[in-house]
């Protein structure tokens, strides 16, 4: 095995580079080496790190940085000391240790060849502490027969789930979707297994629209360069609201289209320059809610949808539109920034 390895890098704000000269980190006595195959673009937070529009509270790190929180990897070296991790078990959200090497630091470290996870129950049962964990609630283990570009949606269609979960949504809900990319396509599926009676998604893409309507089986899609989603609705108001878009003009659109009492729920990547929200302008009583994707929720949620998938009444590849090799990360860049594409998972080796 070579010393280094590619990755996908950003060097300063739109400067982004595929690169060879990270350095394949060496995995500890609890800690497992795994293989990236494949890695999601993530149409919010990849973007914010590349246009820096992410603050350092929220996890950025110096540039020159390592991209990626969506790999799709398996195991490829055992620690010393690991019990119940195997070669070729495989793996979401794998990670990089801060400090890369080579200058480099990793803001989640996913579009790497290689990266690590780690034997957490056996450090437990060694006697380690919970803080003590390496890369704690940051991976999640998905069965062999699941293959590695469906892994590499687990994460954001888990996102969705809990979404979905944390806004009250359940049997019999009304709700209003804005935004119809793989997010809220997503959440727009996720209420209909959740029960919900009425589900409407609203966007500006045919496409997008066309494919929430075959996917999720909505029951109203909303052109709103075609009409007014006010209009468009008509008497109708919704027990929940949800942005999936990121932007705070949609809160207040949507507090109005509620019912009394009801709740807006904020799954978008808001903007540094758009995070304060006037009350006043918030209609119906409306509850607003503000999700930081929760990890500890996370294993729940993976489970949840590992079942889905196995069973049949999720498919991973219904969320993704395209697969693009990692040499290839501006035009995948490009495919998300124009909408071309609902989402694009990068190749980072062959199987």
């Amino acid at each position: 095995m070579a010393d280094t390895m590619k990755a996908v890098a950003v060097f300063a704000p739109g400067d982004v580079r595929v690169v060879t000269d990270v350095p394949i980190p060496e995995p500890g006595d609890y800690e497992v080496l795994v293989k990236v195959m494949y890695c999601g673009f993530c149409n919010g937070s990849d973007f914010q790190i590349i246009n820096n529009t992410m603050e350092k509270s929220e996890g950025l790190q110096d540039y020159p940085t390592i991209l990626g929180h969506e790999g799709s990897a398996y195991a490829v070296k055992l620690g010393k000391k690991v019990r119940h991790i195997q070669l070729g078990d495989r793996f979401i959200h794998n990670n990089l240790r801060p400090d890369v090497g080579n200058g480099y630091t990793k803001t989640y470290g996913g579009m790497a060849e290689y990266g690590l996870v780690a034997d957490h129950q056996a450090m437990l049962e060694d006697g380690y502490t919970v803080d003590q964990l390496p890369f704690y609630k940051k991976f999640h283990k998905f069965p062999r027969e699941m293959r590695f570009e469906d892994g590499a949606m687990l994460l954001s269609l888990s996102e969705s789930l809990s979404a979905v979960r944390n806004f009250g949504v359940k049997a019999g809900s009304t709700v209003l979707i804005f935004g119809a990319g793989p997010m809220g396509t997503a959440v727009a599926t996720y209420c209909k297994l959740e029960g919900a009676a009425y589900v409407a998604i609203v966007d500006n893409q045919p496409t997008r629209l066309e494919n929430a309507k075959r996917i999720a089986r909505v029951d109203q899609t909303i052109n709103f360069d075609e009409q007014p989603v006010e209009l468009a609705v008509g008497e109708r108001r919704f027990d929940v609201a949800i942005d999936a878009v990121g932007a705070t003009a949609v809160l207040y659109q949507a507090s109005a289209l509620l019912k009394p009492y009801g709740v807006v729920g904020s799954m978008g990547v808001l903007k540094k320059n758009d995070l304060l929200i006037n009350a006043s302008r918030l209609k119906n009583n409306t509850s607003v809610h503000m999700l930081n994707f929760p990890f500890d929720e996370y294993g729940a949620a993976m489970d949840q949808n590992i079942d889905y998938i196995v069973s049949g009444k999720i498919d991973p590849a219904d969320f993704y539109s395209h697969i693009v090799p990692i040499d290839e990360i501006h035009k995948a860049m490009e495919l998300v920034r124009t909408k071309q594409a609902l989402k694009v998972i990068l190749k980072i080796a062959d199987e």
